[in-house]
């Protein structure tokens, strides 16, 4: 926690659970609070696509060093490729894995990112092997943003899928 206080129940969290190369990332809100042991409900994700990217040795610089340190702030280098998900219900150890609170409105753009099968779709254009492919496959992402309720989430896709040069 970075000078932000404690984390207590109700607040949301980005947790980091690193062993060599395996890395699970927990999005989640904490139900409550024990010493430095909290219990989390919430989802999550592991950067399959970025990983087997890594073991073929074709990673880049910047994805190297998000899989090293993921924080809030660059997981969508890992949401623009593709994930395993999951739901997750358990205990995060404050002294062992790397935790960060995050706001409410940073927990459910993540979330929407994840629920709505974002990260697939996004692959699916990225990693095209035609024209016609990355074509069909970007007019299924472009009718999945067009179908956003959330706004918050439809802007951060937007901006996203501009700065990937899919727009």
């Amino acid at each position: 926690m970075f000078g932000i206080g404690k984390i207590k129940p109700g607040d949301y969290i980005f947790s980091v659970r690193q062993d060599a190369d395996k890395i699970m990332i927990i999005i989640g809100r904490v139900q409550s609070v024990s010493k430095n042991i909290l219990n989390v409900i919430g989802f999550f994700i592991r950067p399959r696509g970025l990983l087997d990217r890594k073991s073929k040795g074709l990673l880049g610089k910047r994805s190297n060093e998000v899989l090293q340190n993921p924080d809030p702030n660059n997981c969508i280098f890992i949401l623009i490729d593709r994930i395993e998900t999951g739901n997750y219900s358990g205990e995060i150890n404050q002294d062992k894995e790397k935790v960060t609170w995050i706001n409410e409105k940073r927990y459910f753009i993540l979330d929407g990112w994840v629920r709505e099968n974002l990260p697939d779709m996004v692959a699916d254009v990225l990693y095209s092997t035609s024209e016609a492919e990355r074509d069909h496959s970007r007019s299924i992402l472009m009718e999945k943003m067009n179908s956003l309720y959330d706004q918050d989430l439809k802007d951060h896709l937007y901006a996203v899928a501009r700065s990937t040069k899919i727009l």
